[in-house]
């Protein structure tokens, strides 16, 4: 077996096993932050006025195509074999244009660079397929143009820019870079034959490909002149990265050191199995190494949250709450609202980290995923009105298109709302899709139900309560949960939550006004945990006399509880191991939120990055 054969089937070996990595990385760490989200984030229609909406802005067609193999992230496993191939395909295709000017068999790592960098940018919620496949439409065209021959290639370059420029955006720019290495580098016999030919053909390429973005920004396209230039690149990407700049960077760079010594590779007398080794060892650790530096493990965390949210798998999004690092608001926000649904809120909820009122609803800001995430409390309290508004909102904020997420919630909301027309004009999206044509119809059974039976109640949906009609105060929440319960006086979850919010505020005569107003609305067994803690917290405050037990009877045992912690709490004054026991022995207390943590400091820190 000669040596180039060696070394193809080891390539082909070594790619089959990069392929398998990113499956199991992208299904395994990056299947709700990348897969899911992507999918959520755009809902792929097959229809004529869908697809012209791709046409109005350069590189149309690229993003038509990433959306199209976008849609099948609602099957992770197919998601991750997508990417995969992606990838694969990346490096097959720079490995066809650099064999073009030399044998890449003692250097066959090399293609894997720009594949690496592309697997670390998909890791990242801003960029998505759309890119992806610019750049490998563009190394198509790149390979194409190094099959012509030398006459041919001067008319090919022009005409092949102006349509690649249509189609891909502004990765056109980088196959004009491209093609002037290539030509720049030829042989110094080939390149002196016709000296002038290729210098004149590569300042009309140059001035050509500067020339018609701008006329494209002028007369075709209402975008801006970064897009017009420099669509579907890290110039014109929402927040780019160094990952992202260095993807783009790295295929002239490696074309044009391999075009510089492609000629020498063949004097190196590297022995067959050692340069097998070495480039093996080269894929292996850089493949490694990337995922590791692009793996963000709290950001698949939070997005497994919200994936959990969305389906009532309550048990998984407390469970991932507890064990989350940091004091994230967004983990905390989630994490409460699976507590609610439970019924665990008024007994467990200072077993898991808490960040004050900022942990129980969000700020109103004006951008998808504040307005998206802000809407599932609402929806959960059963304000339905109020969580069609954040969906709705968030809807027109979308960063792509109107998308899976948002619309599914305003076809629910409108069918417990009894609207045909509008649950009808939501559902003329889906019916034009490919993975939600089965729900839709769904739907429609669930809307003719409604419509027939009054009493009829969707079974997706959270029970709707009805009030007096009032503004949502975003920055005062307990009054509109205070209207809430005015109208409803059984609304337990509106109690618990504000309850909590009184809790959380650390207001405590505001939270034995709650008892004394709501408390005896609802059939407790008994005092829960939390309020019997609250209760202890204001007896001692306000120097309560035992009245305040005959009229809430704390059990015994909490009372101990507490003065063991008054005891506890007065060792542990300046001495850090005491302090240290009893955070364990308390830490899942009201009274050690009270004494320890200061919600206002935590949502300031946290606000740095916000949800």
């Amino acid at each position: 077996m000669t040596q180039r054969r060696i070394y193809s089937l080891t390539a082909g070996f070594t790619l089959f096993g990069f392929a398998v990595l990113a499956v199991v990385w992208f299904y395994l760490c990056n299947r709700f932050f990348v897969l899911y989200y992507h999918e959520q984030i755009q809902l792929f229609r097959f229809d004529g006025m869908y697809f012209r909406t791709y046409l109005d802005r350069p590189g149309g067609l690229a993003g038509y195509m990433g959306s199209f193999l976008t849609q099948f992230y609602v099957y992770p496993v197919a998601g991750a074999l997508l990417i995969a191939g992606v990838l694969s395909a990346a490096v097959l295709l720079f490995y066809a244009v650099c064999r073009s000017c030399g044998n890449m068999g003692q250097m066959f790592f090399i293609p894997f660079v720009p594949a690496v960098l592309l697997m670390m940018s998909f890791g990242n919620i801003h960029f998505d397929m759309s890119a992806a496949v610019g750049l490998l439409l563009m190394l198509i065209a790149f390979r194409g143009y190094l099959s012509l021959p030398l006459p041919i290639r001067y008319g090919a370059g022009v005409a092949l820019f102006a349509v690649l420029y249509f189609v891909v955006g502004g990765n056109a720019l980088l196959l004009t870079v491209m093609v002037i290495i290539h030509e720049l580098t030829q042989k110094k016999k080939d390149r002196q034959q016709n000296r002038q030919g290729i210098f004149l053909y590569l300042l009309l390429l140059s001035f050509w490909s500067a020339l018609l973005p701008c006329l494209a920004w002028r007369l075709i396209y209402t975008v801006s002149a970064v897009e017009a230039f420099f669509a579907l690149t890290p110039a014109n990407f929402l927040f780019p990265t160094l990952t992202h700049q260095a993807l783009w960077l790295s295929l002239p760079v490696l074309y044009l050191v391999w075009r510089l010594i492609a000629s020498r590779t063949e004097q190196w007398c590297f022995s067959t199995w050692k340069g097998i080794v070495f480039n093996c060892f080269a894929v292996l650790l850089i493949t490694v190494s990337g995922a590791y530096l692009a793996n963000d493990s709290k950001a698949e965390t939070l997005n497994r949250m919200v994936f959990d949210v969305q389906r009532g798998n309550w048990e998984s999004v407390m469970s991932l709450g507890r064990t989350y690092p940091g004091s994230n608001r967004l983990a905390c926000y989630l994490t409460n609202i699976a507590l609610a649904e439970t019924g665990q809120m008024p007994y467990n909820m200072f077993r898991y980290r808490q960040v004050g009122v900022a942990g129980l609803f969000l700020d109103w800001q004006l951008n998808y995923f504040s307005l998206w995430y802000s809407g599932e409390v609402y929806y959960r309290l059963g304000i339905i009105a109020e969580a069609e508004h954040c969906a709705f909102e968030a809807l027109v904020s979308s960063p792509k298109e109107p998308n899976a997420a948002t619309l599914r919630r305003l076809v629910v909301t409108n069918i417990v709302r009894r609207d045909p027309a509008t649950v009808d004009k939501y559902l003329r999206y889906f019916d034009r899709s490919l993975a939600y044509r089965k729900w839709a119809k769904q739907q429609r059974t669930y809307l003719a139900m409604a419509m027939a039976d009054t009493t009829f109640h969707h079974p997706d949906a959270p029970a709707s309560y009805r009030g007096s009609d009032f503004f949502i105060t975003c920055q005062q929440p307990d009054y509109s949960l205070l209207m809430l319960l005015e109208s409803n006086p059984k609304h337990r979850l509106a109690f618990e939550y504000l309850m909590a919010y009184y809790m959380l505020q650390k207001d405590i005569e505001m939270v034995k006004w709650c008892m004394d107003s709501f408390f005896g609305n609802f059939d407790y067994q008994g005092i829960p945990a939390h309020y019997e803690e609250a209760l202890m917290v204001y007896q001692n405050a306000v120097q309560a006399s035992d009245e305040l037990f005959t009229q809430y009877p704390v059990s015994q045992t909490t009372r101990d509880r507490f003065d063991r912690y008054a005891q506890a709490f007065k060792v542990a004054q300046g001495n850090k191991r005491n302090f240290e026991q009893l955070k364990k022995q308390f830490g899942n207390t009201y009274w050690y939120y009270v004494h320890f943590v200061e919600p206002s400091n935590l949502k300031k820190k946290d606000e740095q990055n916000r949800y």
